[in-house]
């Protein structure tokens, strides 16, 4: 029982919060989105963050171009994020193969390009 008041008090006092989260978004921001769009790099998420943004630059409401921007930012969101963890990944270093892996970089069973770092065969 406490934990249901316990919630329910959170919700009372974060309602406010989230609704002045819900209007932070406005026409104006469609230069920075545009700006940010730009250094995201090319993939699905992109191009929706994109066409989003486009959708946003042709509304004809102000409360069409803010949904608009809404959807920009989940995009843009999932983009940045996607390319957060294919940079971390890109510093992982390549296990070469030894003499129970030959399927690695570098071993008499692996097909792939070859990887700076590892022996050719």
């Amino acid at each position: 029982m406490r934990v249901l008041i316990a919630l329910i008090a959170a919700l009372v006092l974060l309602a406010p919060q989230v609704a002045a989260a819900a209007s932070s978004f406005s026409c104006s921001q469609i230069p920075d989105a545009q700006r940010f769009i730009d250094t995201l790099r090319p993939g699905p998420n992109t191009s929706a963050a994109q066409r989003h943004l486009d959708a946003a630059k042709n509304a004809t409401s102000e409360k069409e171009c803010i949904a608009e921007l809404r959807q920009v930012d989940k995009y843009a969101r999932r983009s940045a994020a996607a390319d957060k963890r294919l940079a971390s990944a890109g510093t992982r270093p390549v296990k070469c193969a030894d003499w129970l892996h030959q399927s690695r970089p570098g071993g008499t069973d692996y097909f792939g390009p070859s990887v700076p770092g590892c022996p050719q065969r």
